[in-house]
């Protein structure tokens, strides 16, 4: 039931950068307020490189990847944020990531020993109407990324739930740069932008092996746009 918040994870010129290409690729998928095959309406979903080639491994329905230049930003920004839980955080490589042979996130990610959502690391772009429903995401942790100020849009943040708790107990809206994480089984939502545009940086993972374990707990919680299933 813990978030933990990373200030200055990216500085603003690294969220500009990515806020505006993730901005301009949703554009190409729009069709009325970002609807595509791909994403419900007020939605888009872009890619890293890396997730666009593992989606089309297993024919997974998936939008164009970021441009290099964008794709290698997002990279770099992760692995900075994996570096500070290596070193911040030693307990929760320890305790989350035990059965791994690699001691450090940072190791494991490099050596490809880290399985991410499908369509993941990618940039989350919500339009007016833009909603993620309420979900785990069953991983061992979520890094998710503000790219875009909470004074570009209205509406919007991500809520966190309590077990068993009817509506959201807490609402966030950080700053761009800030990273929050969280673990697989805190239910969450990308609460309705109703003007403006928001964008997140999201990379669920968890260490290689477990992954049926981890679908078969996703089967009765996941929301319809769930892509673990």
């Amino acid at each position: 039931n813990l978030v933990l918040e990373v200030c200055g994870a990216a500085n603003d010129a690294e969220c500009e950068l990515l806020a505006s290409a993730a901005v301009a690729k949703a554009r190409e998928l729009e069709k009325a307020a970002f609807s595509s095959d791909f994403d419900p309406p007020g939605r888009a979903r872009l890619p890293s490189v890396r997730a666009a080639r593992r989606a089309a491994l297993t024919n997974t329905p998936c939008a164009d990847p970021l441009p290099a230049e964008a794709d290698a930003v997002a990279e770099a920004i992760f692995k900075r944020v994996l570096e500070l839980i290596d070193r911040e955080m030693p307990s929760v490589v320890s305790t989350l990531f035990a059965f791994s042979s690699n001691s450090t996130l940072l190791g494991m990610h490099e050596n490809d020993e880290l399985e991410f959502t499908r369509r993941e690391p990618a940039i989350n772009v919500y339009d007016a109407g833009g909603v993620f429903t309420p979900h785990k995401d069953h991983q061992t942790l979520t890094v998710l990324l503000s790219l875009t100020p909470p004074s570009n849009f209205t509406g919007g943040g991500t809520g966190f739930w309590k077990r068993h708790a009817p509506a959201a107990c807490v609402e966030v809206r950080p700053k761009a740069g800030t990273a929050l994480l969280f673990g697989g089984d805190l239910t969450h939502a990308g609460l309705a932008v109703e003007s403006g545009t928001r964008c997140v940086y999201v990379a669920s993972f968890s260490a290689q092996g477990g992954r049926e374990m981890r679908v078969k707990a996703a089967a009765g919680s996941r929301d319809i746009y769930g892509d673990l299933v």
